[in-house]
């Protein structure tokens, strides 16, 4: 029987500095509209999700509600259905803390800690 060895390539992620990029960006950009900011925290959730295999990085996806009878937006989600990712925001990894997917809305402005 052959043996097939897999190789797993892991990619530390320096949270804080990409945290600060992060709220830096959000400066720069100023005041953004609710599918701006749903669109900018699931860029910046792929940017600080661990990385292994990549799965979990690459599972963001973001839906947002759009009401033909109204200006305004009236939402959206943002979801990753990998899995293990709540393991990864409970701190299962090392290359970024505890509740960073909170961490990012709280930034982005779609959470309030």
């Amino acid at each position: 029987m052959e043996t097939t060895l897999a190789t797993v390539s892991l990619k530390v992620v320096n949270f804080k500095e990409t945290m600060k990029d992060i709220e830096q960006e959000i400066l720069e950009k100023g005041t953004l509209g609710l599918h701006e900011k749903i669109d900018f925290a699931t860029e910046a959730l792929q940017r600080v999700t661990p990385v292994d295999t990549g799965n979990a990085r690459e599972g963001w996806i973001n839906k947002k509600d759009r009401s033909v009878l109204s200006k305004d937006p009236k939402g959206g989600t943002i979801e990753n259905p990998v899995e293990y990712v709540p393991e990864l925001n409970k701190g299962h990894s090392k290359q970024a803390p505890k509740f960073f997917i909170e961490q990012v809305l709280i930034t982005v402005g779609l959470l309030e800690p």
